[in-house]
């Protein structure tokens, strides 16, 4: 049975987890379980965005034709992608279709004409902006509830931590860009991010850090077996909407807290457990043992700094 670990660092995937079913964050990120079935959605995302990068490095750091570019972010992309795995269901994310996708991204907005152009840093442009911010305490008090963080058990603050792809030059105004890919694009795809906590994360993030961000770039790749949608949208968020972020996930924090000291964790017991083909530990909550259950799940702590968080070593 896998130690019971509650992270200190904590990202927007696990805050999300948390308020859907307190019991899933337990499993999952408490305890490190995970499916032992492949994530093809997981490792396409990762592949698809090393090779985006790696493209975007080549042309605006290195100088590098377009084309060379390509070359380049090919071989990394192989390489990352590494031998063919059996994803465990249907899909179209291939490894020859997602670089497709890559290629269809860089004629939809080519690199040296795209609206949005990186932004630079002492002369560097700017990628992998990652960040790992401590939810201080009040001038360091330790028990005092809110509007205060709370502290995580072992007595040092809470790490709030995350991953933008870039920043970008849009227009002449300085934005988060982030990458999104998925199977098929509705007509109401851009409006899942106007109150995204991830995307208002990232601005507080950014923020923080001297950077005045409230628009994220969210591009969306749409993988089918017979065709690309690739589209785009530009949430911007308020101050009111930031501190509204800032201030849930403090009280959402300090429910995480007082359920780790009480030793139970809540369930959702309704839609979270059936919605998207089935929650994966449906199993152990249905079980008087769940522990009896758990020897059928990979155990791998969630690494939110890394373009695949699931790819560090096995605990």
């Amino acid at each position: 049975m896998p130690d019971l670990i509650l992270p200190r660092t904590i990202d927007a995937t696990m805050m999300s987890c948390f308020r859907s079913c307190p019991q899933k964050l337990k499993l999952e990120f408490c305890y490190g379980l995970r499916p032992a079935r492949f994530s093809i959605d997981l490792h396409a995302g990762a592949c698809l965005a090393l090779a985006i990068e790696t493209v975007g490095k080549c042309i605006h750091e290195y100088k590098m034709p377009l084309e060379a570019a390509l070359q380049k972010a090919l071989a990394a992309f192989l390489d990352a992608w590494g031998p063919e795995v059996d994803p465990g269901k249907d899909t179209p994310k291939t490894r020859e279709r997602v670089w497709e996708a890559v290629e269809e991204y860089f004629r939809t907005w080519p690199p040296l004409t795209d609206h949005v152009q990186p932004y630079f840093i002492k002369g560097k442009p700017t990628y992998e902006f990652t960040f790992a911010i401590p939810l201080e305490p009040a001038n360091g008090s330790e028990r005092v509830n809110p509007p205060y963080f709370p502290l995580h058990p072992s007595g040092e603050p809470f790490i709030y931590s995350g991953r933008l792809d870039r920043l970008g030059d849009w227009r002449g105004k300085i934005v988060g860009q982030d990458e999104k890919s998925t199977t098929s694009i509705g007509g109401k795809w851009a409006d899942q991010w106007l109150l995204r906590s991830q995307f208002m994360g990232y601005c507080w993030a950014l923020q923080q850090s001297g950077l005045p961000v409230d628009t994220i770039i969210v591009r969306g790749i749409g993988i089918l077996k017979t065709k690309f949608t690739l589209v785009e949208a530009a949430p911007t968020y308020t101050n009111f909407m930031i501190e509204r972020w800032h201030e849930q996930l403090r009280r959402d924090l300090w429910r995480l807290r007082r359920m780790w000291d009480e030793g139970y964790f809540d369930f959702n017991l309704a839609e979270t457990c059936s919605s998207y083909g089935g929650c994966p530990f449906n199993g152990l909550c249905t079980s008087p043992q769940p522990e009896a259950w758990m020897s059928q799940f990979n155990v791998h702590r969630w690494n939110p700094l890394l373009k695949n968080p699931v790819a560090s070593e096995a605990a």
